[in-house]
C-alpha cells in the first residue's frame, strides 16, 4: 500500500482525537457558562441522537456522491464549529452549537469506513479493517489523556485542539486518493480472488455482528457514563475512572490488534459467544464486589468482548462489494443506539433501584442477545 492510501488511518486517529478531547472541554465550557448536570447531559443526548438520525442519511449520499467529498466537507465543518464555539457568550448558544457535532460526525464516520472497505480487495480488508480500528483507537485514548492536560492549560485549549486535529484530518483526506482510484486498481489487478463467502451466510453473521455490538455498546454506555458516579459515591477520585477507561479500552485495542492478524474467526459463531459470556461475568463482578483489582479484571473482559463484536460488526459490513455506505450507516447508527438507550436505561436504574443495578442489567442484556443471535444463525433465509 502507498503512503498516500495510507492518509485516511491518520484522519481517523486525528477525528478521534479530536472528539474525545471535546468531552471535557464542552462539559468544562457548559459548566462555566452555569449548566447543570441535566442541561449537560439533555445536550449529550441531542447530540447522540441526531448522530443516529444522520448516520444513515449520510451513509447513503456516501455511495451516491462519493466519500471524499462528504469526508472533507464534514472535517472542515467540525474545525469550524470548534472555533466558533468558545465565542459562545450563553448556554442557549452553546446548546444550539454542540450538538450539531452529532450531525457533522454522522457525515464522517459511516463514509470513512465505507471508503476504508473500498481501498483494495477482499484479501487485504482484514488488514485494512484492523489499522482503522486501531487508529481510532489510538486516537480516542490520545484525546482523553491530552484534553485533561491541556484544560490546565487553558480552557478552550481543548476545543482549539479539536479544531485543529479535525482541520489537520481535512487535509489527510485531500492527500488522500479518492475511492475511485482503488476500484481502479482491483479491475486492473489480474492475480486471482478469493472465492467469496455466501451472501446468505455474510447476511447471516452481518445480523449477528449487529446484534452482538448493539448489546454490547448498550452496556458500555452504561459503564461510560454511570459508572463515574458510583466511584464518586465510593469516595475514589476521578483518575480511577479514567485508569479503569484505560484497561477497557486497551484490551479493545488488544483485541483489534489479534482478530487482524488472523482468519480464524470469520463466520464462526462460538468466538461471539464466548466474549459475550465473558463480558456478562465482568458485569458481575462489578455487580457483586467492590474490590478494584475484580472491577479491573471485569473491565479488560469488557473490553476484549467490545472489540470482538465491533470487528465482526464492521468487518461483515465491508466484506461485500455494494452499499458500503448505507451498511456502514447502520453499523453506527446501531452501535450509538444502544449507547443512547444504555445513557437512560442505567440513570433511571441507578436512581431508583439502585446505584449497582445497572450492572446486573448489563449482565442479563449480554446472556438475552445470544437468543436472538442463535436465532438468526439457524434461520434458513433472511
Amino acid at each position: 500500500m502507498s503512503l498516500r492510501k495510507k492518509f485516511i488511518y491518520f484522519a481517523a486517529l486525528l477525528m478521534d482525537m479530536s472528539t474525545s478531547s471535546t468531552t471535557l472541554g464542552v462539559t468544562a465550557f457548559a459548566t462555566r457558562l452555569g449548566a447543570s448536570s441535566s442541561a449537560i447531559g439533555a445536550m449529550a443526548s441531542v447530540y447522540r441522537l441526531l448522530y443516529v438520525i444522520f448516520c444513515q442519511i449520510f451513509g447513503k449520499l456516501s455511495d451516491r456522491i462519493g466519500r471524499k467529498r462528504i469526508n472533507q466537507i464534514a472535517c472542515l465543518s467540525f474545525s469550524l464549529l470548534y472555533m466558533l464555539i468558545p465565542f459562545c457568550r450563553g448556554l442557549k448558544q452553546l446548546a444550539i452549537l454542540f450538538p450539531l457535532t452529532g450531525v457533522i460526525l454522522s457525515a464522517v464516520w459511516p463514509a470513512m469506513e465505507a471508503w476504508v472497505g473500498e481501498h483494495g480487495d477482499r484479501r487485504t480488508l482484514l488488514k485494512r479493517v484492523r489499522t482503522f480500528n486501531l487508529s481510532w483507537t489510538a486516537g480516542l485514548l490520545i484525546g482523553y489523556f491530552s484534553s485533561g492536560y491541556i484544560h490546565n492549560l487553558h480552557v478552550f485549549a481543548p476545543l482549539y485542539l479539536a479544531s485543529a486535529g479535525s482541520f489537520c484530518a481535512a487535509i489527510a483526506l485531500t492527500i488522500q486518493p479518492s475511492p475511485e482510484v482503488g476500484i481502479a486498481e482491483r479491475q486492473e489487478d489480474a492475480s486471482p480472488q478469493p472465492d467469496a463467502a455466501d451472501p446468505k451466510l455474510v447476511a447471516k453473521y452481518l445480523y449477528i455482528g449487529w446484534v452482538a455490538v448493539f448489546t454490547s455498546y448498550l452496556t458500555l454506555g452504561i459503564m461510560r457514563y454511570i459508572f463515574q458516579k458510583l466511584l464518586y459515591d465510593m469516595g475514589m477520585e476521578p483518575s480511577v475512572f479514567g485508569w479503569m477507561m484505560v484497561c477497557q479500552t486497551g484490551a479493545q485495542f488488544l483485541m483489534f490488534f489479534v482478530l487482524g492478524a488472523t482468519e480464524r474467526w470469520h463466520f464462526k459463531f462460538a468466538p461471539l459467544v464466548v466474549f459475550q459470556i465473558l463480558s456478562s461475568l465482568g458485569f458481575v463482578a462489578v455487580w457483586l464486589t467492590n474490590s478494584l483489582e475484580l472491577w479491573v479484571f471485569g473491565l479488560v473482559l469488557i473490553g476484549l468482548n467490545t472489540g470482538m463484536t465491533y470487528f465482526s460488526s464492521i468487518y461483515y459490513s465491508l466484506c461485500r462489494e455494494t452499499g458500503l455506505g448505507n451498511k456502514a450507516g447502520w453499523h453506527e447508527t446501531i452501535i450509538h443506539s444502544g449507547v443512547l438507550s444504555s445513557t437512560i436505561i442505567g440513570g433511571l436504574l441507578a436512581d431508583h433501584v439502585g446505584l449497582k443495578a445497572p450492572y446486573i442489567f448489563c449482565a442479563a442484556a449480554m446472556i438475552i442477545g445470544l437468543p436472538v443471535q442463535l436465532f438468526i444463525l439457524r434461520r434458513r433465509s433472511l
